[in-house]
């Protein structure tokens, strides 16, 4: 059964067949429940950045005989049964959500195999997010825990271990054999990192993706350091290990995610972060985030995007600077502004939505702008419609389509199909707002 976003068609009967198991765990449970209860990552990692995603939000929900869902793609397993959600402009291989990952992630990858299995597609998507997931670790400092030393020397500062010592230091030659308990770096969570890296390596893909920017190269480089006595014989220890002890502390949160990812690369086809392998595993995409950070890619010369979670750019509905709002592209000279929307506009009669109209005609009057415009993926053709003008104050409404090709054979083609569809728009978005 093929499933894709925004579907509202799906019938409830069918789905439960398909997916006994799957079904069961997934059909009208919130997210929170499942980040809380499953073995499932997240991107964005943190809800707090996506503004369309909550923690009430619903991957798959029922609807009398059917079943629908959101904004919402991703790969997720149960023992034997897999579900893909793709975005619904893809035909068999998504490379619509390939493409948006890699621009938004800086990652470079053209020659991606097709027709590949349930569990290549979950890998690559997981591959895609470490260079992200480990560079936001690290901002947090270098993970250390206590780990117990033994030492065999003349400067004590530890335990004395009294059946050692008999046993190296005698006859006395002034040495003492002492065990510490110290704050590391060279601890498993560490190595469990490192142990990653090194796997990674052995593919083409990892391989590019470690090469991703200059700051994961110098993460890469410090963890090294940090690990001299990394030992790929190792390996079964340093995962069992993991899967028994996640990172529990508040502080350490993001090393918490990056062990689960870790581990997901690294069992591949085992499909565990933990040791119950009852658990839902794998990974959910907001799409509605990633298009409207794709076309920041795009954007980001002629535009400012505020960022929620950042809490930079806000603009306020009052002068008091009350209700802080944040549009989602603010023209550098102020006016325009524009609104991301992964909704299917080329089909709908009436234009714009009430609620996404009223919500750009409300940017536009308060930065007191000329334009506001939707940007939204379409499969029909890229094109400049103006909506209206407004009475009253004045302001012109528009909508703007992006052009996602539909007949590519492969990525590379696709790549280049975008490229083309990026050139048109930017042209007829520039003509119009600059």
């Amino acid at each position: 059964m093929k499933v894709t976003d925004n579907n509202w068609n799906i019938s409830k009967v069918e789905f439960c067949e398909e997916y006994p198991q799957l079904s069961s765990k997934l059909l009208d449970k919130t997210l929170g429940y499942l980040i809380q209860k499953e073995n499932l990552i997240v991107f964005p990692d943190t809800l707090a950045t996506s503004e369309g995603l909550f923690e009430d939000s619903k991957v798959i929900e029922s609807m009398n005989d059917k079943v629908k869902t959101n904004n919402i793609v991703g790969f997720i397993g149960l023992e034997d049964e897999y579900l893909t959600i793709q975005s619904r402009f893809s035909k068999e291989d998504d490379f619509f959500l390939h493409y948006m990952l890699q621009k938004v992630l800086s990652i470079n990858v053209i020659n991606l195999p097709v027709n590949i299995s349930f569990e290549e597609q979950l890998y690559n998507f997981i591959i895609y997010l470490f260079p992200r997931y480990l560079k936001l670790a690290f901002k947090k400092g270098v993970y250390k825990e206590y780990e117990r030393f033994e030492y065999n020397d003349n400067r004590v500062r530890g335990n004395v271990n009294i059946v050692r010592h008999l046993k190296h230091n005698i006859p006395f030659t002034g040495n003492i054999a002492y065990s510490t308990r110290e704050l590391t770096a060279q601890n498993n969570v560490m190595l469990l990192i490192r142990l990653t890296i090194e796997h990674l390596k052995s593919s083409k893909i990892g391989q590019k993706v470690l090469k991703s920017d200059a700051e994961v190269a110098g993460v890469i480089n410090e963890i090294k350091r940090l690990t001299p006595e990394y030992n790929l014989k190792q390996r079964k220890k340093i995962i069992e290990y993991n899967q028994s002890n996640p990172v529990r502390h508040a502080y350490f949160q993001d090393y918490h995610k990056l062990q689960q990812l870790c581990l997901m690369i690294l069992n591949k086809r085992k499909h565990t972060v933990g040791n119950k392998k009852s658990k839902v595993f794998g990974i959910l995409i907001d799409i509605a985030w990633l298009w409207e950070e794709y076309l920041n890619t795009l954007l980001k010369d002629w535009f400012i995007h505020p960022e929620n979670r950042k809490r930079s750019h806000k603009v306020f509905m009052f002068i008091n600077q009350k209700h802080p709002l944040y549009p989602d592209f603010i023209g550098k000279e102020n006016n325009v502004v524009l609104d991301a929307k992964y909704k299917k506009l080329e089909e709908s009669r009436k234009g714009i939505n009430r609620e996404d109209l009223y919500q750009i005609i409300t940017y536009l009057h308060i930065l007191k702008s000329q334009k506001a415009g939707i940007l939204y993926p379409s499969t029909n053709d890229t094109t400049y419609e103006i909506q209206g003008v407004l009475d009253g104050f004045g302001g012109e409404i528009f909508k703007q389509s992006l052009l996602i090709p539909q007949n590519s054979r492969t990525y590379s083609q696709f790549v280049e199909q975008m490229k083309d569809s990026e050139i048109i728009f930017l042209e007829q978005l520039g003509a119009e707002v600059r």
